[in-house]
């Protein structure tokens, strides 16, 4: 039961950096993190839009693609595809313009509109999805995800290719972000786990990068230089590194294998302009 590998929401550096400086005192100022707070929401909002196409796609695997259409928001509409297209099939997920409520209190509007070409765990099997007037909670979120599954690698791990292109946030006061990235998400552990729960011991590893412009209008580039390893059970990324460049001001580079990392760990530490600062996933 497999069913968690895509939408892992990455709180990339942190919502906040909470500095507790290893080598200045507590007076000195906090680290500008706009960048850092805004890529954070961009992978949140994305991330929960994804886990929709997912969910929809699953179901519909598991029940030989069936279609299912309700008179109850969220309505799930799935076109199925002709003879000569095989597999390929069309779905849409809407919400309705009131919204609707889920049971992890956000609020969401909207329609996501997904094509598929195949079973979601089947080598090969691309999904796009496209955001039509899809807001969570205040937030507009317009662009499209490109999710293809790409087998194995040498290590024996699935993996899959993940992209955000023409990412846009507006928030309630009307402010845009800018977004798009690349990941590449690899099961590295608990594959092989059956039963109903078997997907709790699973643990990814993710690559890649993303680039955005914030709310203030700072272009900024987020790198990975070290996969990034995400537990099911664990909110807080518990090892890799990363870096977070800002035009115009220093790279700010973040090593998350602080702290235990056989527990779920918050911890973490960056280093800017040759300063170690420690801080606090939140």
């Amino acid at each position: 039961m497999k069913t968690k590998i895509l939408f892992l929401s990455l709180a990339l550096v942190g919502l906040v950096f909470a500095f507790n400086s290893c080598k200045k005192t507590a007076e000195d100022p906090v680290y500008n993190t706009e960048a850092a707070q805004d890529n954070a929401l961009a992978d949140n909002l994305f991330g929960d839009a994804q886990k929709q196409v997912e969910d929809v796609h699953l179901k519909q695997d598991d029940g030989a693609k069936f279609i299912t259409d309700s008179t109850v928001y969220p309505i799930i509409t799935i076109v199925p595809g002709d003879s000569s297209s095989s597999y390929i099939w069309k779905a849409t997920v809407d919400f309705g313009t009131a919204g609707v409520t889920g049971s992890d209190g956000r609020v969401r509007k909207g329609q996501i509109e997904f094509t598929t070409t195949g079973l979601f765990r089947t080598q090969g099997t691309v999904v796009t999805a496209t955001l039509i007037n899809y807001s969570i909670d205040s937030y507009l979120i317009e662009g499209s995800k490109r999710i293809e599954n790409m087998g194995l690698n040498n290590d024996g791990h699935q993996y899959y290719n993940v992209d955000v292109t023409n990412g846009k946030i507006t928030d309630a006061n009307g402010s845009i972000r800018t977004w798009a990235s690349h990941r590449v998400h690899t099961w590295v552990v608990g594959e092989t786990t059956v039963g109903l729960l078997g997907w709790l011991d699973d643990e990814y590893d993710i690559e890649g990068s993303a680039n955005g412009v914030t709310v203030s209008g700072n272009a900024y580039t987020i790198n990975i230089t070290e996969p990034l390893r995400v537990k099911i059970l664990c909110k807080w990324i518990q090892d890799g590194n990363l870096t977070l460049t800002v035009n115009g001001t220093p790279t700010i580079y973040v090593d998350y294998g602080v702290g235990s990392t056989s527990s779920c760990d918050n911890q973490a530490k960056a280093t800017i302009d040759g300063q170690e600062y420690i801080f606090y996933m939140h």
